[in-house]
């Protein structure tokens, strides 16, 4: 995070205020996130629905 970078600043507020981090690493493969990303890996972006998001939130298996 550049500090002199309003944009970089403004991020990291508000990934604090909602009790997050912004973070150049890649999610952990057991996020919800990670989980969204193998998933798109593996079927590609026009395959994921919204209903694949609510299941990732919820830790239920994505399904194709």
């Amino acid at each position: 995070m550049d500090i002199s970078n309003p944009q970089d600043v403004g991020a990291a507020f508000g990934a604090m205020i909602l009790g997050g981090a912004v973070s150049e690493e890649p999610p952990p493969p057991d996020s919800p996130l990670g989980r969204v990303r193998d998933f798109v890996a593996q079927y590609g972006e026009e395959a994921l629905k919204p209903e694949h998001l609510g299941a990732a939130q919820e830790g239920r298996p994505l399904l194709p």
